[in-house]
């Protein structure tokens, strides 16, 4: 695994908190994550769409949202196998979603501060 250190993040999140911003991001985030998982619902093949959930995967004061499936076939629709070429219907859905959602986390954050 690779791993990278942010100096300062401790101080700024102190700071969102202070202000009570950690509930705006939260709640935007998980409006991006479902809209990432309806998009990616309706990519999916077959009926592997209706398996499609969004999972808060926060751990040690860390805020995530996880978009994916249980269903096993899900990873080799996506990924593909030996005998079955990929079909990508999870990461296009992430990756054409990603501008958006740091739009909507700027704006968010701005909108948030303007008011204190």
């Amino acid at each position: 695994m690779t791993a990278a250190t942010v100096k300062g993040l401790d101080a700024l999140k102190r700071r969102l908190e202070a202000r009570g911003l950690s509930r705006a991001v939260s709640d935007s985030l998980r409006r991006e994550a479902e809209k990432i998982a309806a998009e990616a619902a309706e990519a999916a093949p077959g009926r592997l769409g209706e398996t499609v959930e969004v999972v808060g995967e926060g751990r040690d004061d860390r805020l995530a949202f996880a978009v994916g499936t249980s269903h096993r076939a899900g990873r080799f629709v996506e990924f593909g196998t030996v005998r079955q070429p990929a079909t990508p219907w999870l990461w296009p859905a992430i990756r054409g979603r990603l501008p958006r959602v740091k739009h909507v986390l700027t704006n968010t954050l701005r909108a948030s501060l303007a008011k204190r």
